[in-house]
């Protein structure tokens, strides 16, 4: 019988970058998933984005597009961004998909029948200024447990206390930041409390698999009690009906979150095993299932994921939690220059120099990593090139040359001998998913090629070496099969000049002859550091800085002074503004929707800091503001100020760094309620008069 293993990594929320800290969990799956079908065993990779939610679909209304529209362009961005850095799915799916739904009913009946769902009246967080339920994601306050202030309502992250919205100090709607008020509302509940017992066992058996640092927090949580689960939220919401709420509620409700995205994963291995002709219960309820996750998301996956498995009656996956990733000692910041997106980093760095870097400092240890940059650097060129790539490089660069073939390895027991101790080593801490020290046994194979190939010296008698550099095209083989998991395009650059094709684990040996190809460069060297990831390196002056306090868009008021038609466009109008203290040209596209008698004298709110391009021919230095619904335009007023002052959201500065147009329409500034948002701010002082809500400033 074929023992199959499901690898999963968590489910990438589908409203967002995927960024250097998330890669860390994907590589490491990566890692482990590549490892185990080098074994030669029947594993699949498997993932899908986070599709549902009411962070989904607020920031959908927001853009003005359907909510199945706007994930679905993150779903295809997130797969060309693990791609790059040569993540492995199997199959990469998405939870808005007629599997997980049909699943997330299934495990909800299957539940509700056996008497573990059950209905009741409770108080939930209300906005009368959105006119909606908030989830508790979309609450913040006070934390009543340590006091610790800006804190989300479902858990504190300084403490670790679960929260419900309403245990907060101060709450605020961060949608709008007004006071939210409790309304009653029936919702649908999983008996959690029931499984307190079984999770305990389960917890504290050492055939669990669990870290130590997580079976800490999980028996203080049991220990303080487990609170039953809701698992419906109100509408409007981004997910999955559940069926007949209607008729047993009296009003349509959804599925939370947080139960039909872990199912993903079930319901992304259903999508592969349907296109490969097999049964998903075959890998579920029959093989092997890991987990590799973040420590922010341990409750979830640790207490009512569990839970609901118990219930169903299926086997309990493994999990593997890892820590956050800092950049320089700190969390990762754009105004610092240490955030990196995925495509920001492969810009200035390569894919496989992270995924080693990362290697090498992860085990099963609940500790966060730093990224340092200057040892990011280090590591990459003395360890990385200056090490394993020097010893596979410089051997394969000598034999072809030299001798283009291979045909006699030496025999020197004593250095195959610790070789192969090192191997199995490596295979083993691979196995306990402890890639440091996998990564550091690789490397002292390396060392030994290095010292034996220095001290042959074939350069001196290429003849009487020729079995000696031989066994050195061995060891690169066995470093190349070896650091596969890792490395994997490293490793296909020595295969192809090997002539090899698809090693496996059986070909970790010594035994090697042949014709051999010139062999590619394997590690790309890092001469110089990117500080700040954000902005093109021939583009430094034109930096946004976009800090939690600094708006990246110079805003001030102006006067339209002057209009005239533009000599070569028929849409374009050439404006003059009165900004107090000096006059700007700006060339705007109001043509089709003002007349030059409704623009005459009109004060509004432009962009001051934008570059000053040639639209056609004609100079514009600014630019207008405007609300666009899609179907009417209307100019921002700021009221009473003056010209030339400036107009700022609520506890933001603007920068005075000149930005581009492209930077500029990546900002997201809406219309709700006849005022302008950015990040749940407003923009003080002004109002918008003609246009819906959601309209977008551009």
């Amino acid at each position: 019988m074929v023992e199959r293993t499901v690898i999963t990594a968590a489910l990438p929320y589908a409203n967002g970058n995927i960024h250097i800290g998330h890669l860390l969990e994907y590589i490491q799956a990566d890692i482990y998933a590549r490892f185990l079908k080098l074994k030669g065993e029947h594993a699949i990779y498997i993932c899908a984005s986070d599709m549902h939610g009411t962070p989904i679909e607020v920031k959908a209304s927001a853009a003005g597009i359907p909510p199945e529209s706007f994930v679905e362009q993150f779903w295809i961005e997130h797969k060309k961004d693990f791609a790059s850095f040569l993540i492995n799915f199997d199959n990469y799916y998405k939870t808005h998909s007629p599997e997980n739904k049909e699943l997330a009913e299934h495990f909800f009946e299957t539940l509700k029948s056996k008497g573990f769902i059950y209905r009741k009246s409770i108080k939930v967080i209300y906005c009368d200024h959105c006119q909606r339920s908030l989830p508790d994601r979309f609450v913040k306050g006070t934390c009543p447990h340590c006091q610790a202030e800006e804190q989300y309502g479902d858990i504190c992250e300084k403490c670790s206390t679960i929260l419900k919205g309403f245990d907060l100090v101060d709450p605020h709607c961060v949608i709008c930041n007004s006071t939210p008020r409790q309304k009653d509302s029936e919702h649908y509940f999983f008996k959690l409390s029931e499984f307190s017992k079984k999770l305990s066992s389960w917890i504290n058996d050492p055939a669990s698999f669990l870290q130590p640092e997580i079976k800490n927090w999980l028996n203080e949580w049991i220990k303080n009690g487990l609170d039953d689960w809701c698992i419906s939220r109100d509408a409007p919401y981004f997910g999955f009906t559940i069926p007949h709420s209607r008729e047993e509620t009296g009003e349509e409700k959804f599925f939370y979150v947080w139960l039909d995205a872990p199912i993903g994963y079930i319901s992304s291995t259903k999508n592969w095993c349907d296109q490969q002709g097999t049964e998903w219960q075959k890998y579920w309820l029959e093989g092997n299932v890991y987990h590799f996750i973040g420590k922010d998301i341990v409750y979830f996956h640790y207490l009512f994921w569990p839970a609901m498995f118990m219930a169903m009656g299926y086997p309990l996956p493994k999990l593997t939690t890892h820590g956050f990733i800092t950049v320089n000692g700190t969390k990762m910041s754009k105004s610092r220059g240490t955030f990196f997106t995925a495509k920001d980093f492969l810009k200035d760095y390569s894919a496989e120099a992270l995924r080693f870097y990362y290697a090498s400092h992860l085990d099963r240890k609940l500790v966060d990593i730093d990224l340092n940059l200057a040892d990011f650097q280090a590591v990459t060129n003395n360890v990385l090139m200056g090490n394993l790539g020097n010893f596979c490089y410089r051997t394969l660069t000598f034999a072809e040359k030299n001798y283009g073939l291979i045909q006699d390895v030496a025999e020197n027991l004593e250095l195959r001998d610790d070789i192969l101790a090192l191997v199995n080593n490596a295979l083993e801490y691979y196995q306990q998913m402890d890639f440091k020290m996998a990564a550091k046994s690789i490397l002292k194979i390396a060392d030994l090629g290095n010292a034996y190939f220095q001290q042959a010296e074939p350069w001196k008698n290429k003849e009487s070496a020729r079995s000696d550099v031989g066994l050195c095209i061995g060891i690169t083989k066995i470093l190349a099969i070896l650091v596969s998991p890792i490395l994997p395009e490293f490793s296909l650059k020595i295969y192809h000049a090997l002539g090899l094709e698809n090693p496996s684990a059986a070909d970790l040996n010594f035994t090697f002859s042949g014709k051999l190809n010139k062999p590619e460069l394997l590690v790309q060297k890092i001469e110089e550091l990117n500080t700040n990831p954000a902005v093109e390196k021939n583009e430094s002056r034109e930096k946004v800085i976009e800090d939690e306090n600094t708006f990246p868009v110079q805003m001030k008021v102006g006067q339209i002074v002057k209009i005239e038609d533009h000599p070569q466009a028929d849409k374009l109008y050439v404006l003059q503004v009165d900004f107090g203290k000096e006059t700007k040209q700006v060339v705007a596209g109001l043509k089709e929707n003002f007349t030059p008698v409704q623009l005459k004298d009109k004060i509004a709110v432009f962009c001051t800091n934008l570059k000053p391009a040639k639209l056609r021919g004609e100079l514009s230095e600014a630019m207008s503001l405007i609300a666009d619904d899609g179907e009417n335009l209307a100019f921002l007023n700021p009221g009473v100020k003056k010209l030339g002052e400036e107009v700022t959201f609520k506890g933001m500065k603007n920068s005075r760094e000149i930005i581009t147009y492209d930077q500029f329409a990546k900002i997201k500034m809406i219309v709700k309620e006849g005022l302008v948002f950015y990040n749940q701010r407003h923009l003080q002082g002004v109002s918008v008069q003609g246009v819906k809500d959601g309209a977008r400033i551009s």
